[in-house]
């Protein structure tokens, strides 16, 4: 009988930048792995550290207060960012000038000039940068997109997109302006471009702030996008409103697809009543978020949540921010080529 040949995995070495709140996930996720292994933790807060030890099993030798020390003391090839969105670009472009690839929560950066500095000084060293979209991952979201591109129900024509919510604090984001669209919006925009499944041509935004919203600017946003081949979506989405709820509904030439609680139903054309559509296989988002980023290190293959693909996200976000602050429609291939 043959012997079973054993494969070998190659690891990427991660420094973890920022181990509690959202940072708590890959710390997790990498001791379920065999294709990353935890070397480091980097963080101001001692007891976020004791606690990646302690999932982690790492000794006290592996922490740090700062990535520069890390990246000086520590071996690796890569570097996870998920610290306050006004670190991002600066520990990005520190890592990046290391020579380390970089997984990165959203925002990116909260500037599209920003973003694209890391991409290219990434692009120039030889490294990879991959975001941390996770939210267009959801089953639903996967069915539609695929319903979309493969054209099962005709083309999309219009849609809409609402989300309503109420943030306690203000987070990271109490003083950021247009402080919905860089911390959820960042979400929505991404899952609505996924979701048409294809590239935004104009955009109109208006970011508001109601009087009893504890944040200084932008607690929710009105927009418009129009996407290359002439679908539309509208969208007000906030997390400044007294009631929570949420609605996605996108009209097709086969039908209405409607998002109603974890279903996703479809009203066909002269139809009296809902048929349910069955969610495709989705697999957990950060299963998703760590398989692409393997892949796009160790074969270059950029996955849709790539630092070069997700630009587009980063822009549309500041197109409709420029819109609300200039009252116009933004033509958004032009604002993209800067």
């Amino acid at each position: 009988m043959p012997l079973k040949k054993e494969i070998t995995v190659k690891k990427i070495r991660l420094i973890h930048v920022g181990v509690g709140g959202r940072g708590k996930w890959p710390v997790r996720r990498v001791t379920e792995r065999e294709d990353f292994e935890s070397v480091a933790f980097v963080d101001v807060n001692e007891a976020n550290l004791n606690a990646a030890l302690e999932v982690s099993g790492l000794p006290e030798s592996a922490c740090f207060r700062s990535l520069q020390v890390a990246l000086e003391r520590v071996e690796a090839e890569a570097v996870v960012v998920i610290t306050p969105p006004h670190l991002h670009a600066a520990q990005c472009l520190e890592a990046v000038r290391a020579g380390k690839h970089v997984l990165v929560e959203k925002p990116f950066a909260l500037s599209l000039a920003d973003a694209r500095q890391v991409v290219q000084e990434a692009d120039a060293r030889g490294v990879r940068v991959a975001v941390c979209q996770n939210a267009r991952y959801a089953a639903q979201s996967v069915t539609i997109h695929r319903l979309v591109r493969e054209g099962v129900y005709g083309r999309p024509a219009f849609g809409l997109m609402t989300k309503y919510g109420w943030r306690p604090g203000v987070h990271h984001s109490g003083k950021v302006r247009h402080s919905y669209l860089w911390e959820r919006g960042i979400h929505d925009l991404d899952t609505m471009r996924f979701l048409f499944d294809a590239q935004p041509a104009r955009v109109w935004g208006h970011s508001f702030n109601p009087s009893w919203s504890p944040y200084g600017h932008g607690a929710g946003a009105h927009a418009w996008v129009a996407f290359e081949g002439g679908a539309t979506c509208g969208y007000l989405c906030t997390f400044a409103a007294h009631k929570g709820g949420s609605s996605l509904r996108i009209e097709l030439e086969g039908g209405t697809l409607e998002v109603v609680g974890r279903d996703l139903l479809l009203r066909r054309p002269g139809a009296e009543a809902d048929e349910v559509i069955p969610p495709d296989p989705a697999p957990p988002a950060e299963a998703v978020l760590l398989d692409g980023f393997y892949r796009y290190v160790t074969e270059g293959v950029e996955p849709e949540f790539g630092g070069h693909n997700n630009l587009t996200t980063v822009g549309l976000v500041e197109a409709v921010g420029v819109a609300s602050d200039e009252m116009r429609v933004v033509d958004f291939q032009k604002f993209l080529r800067g």
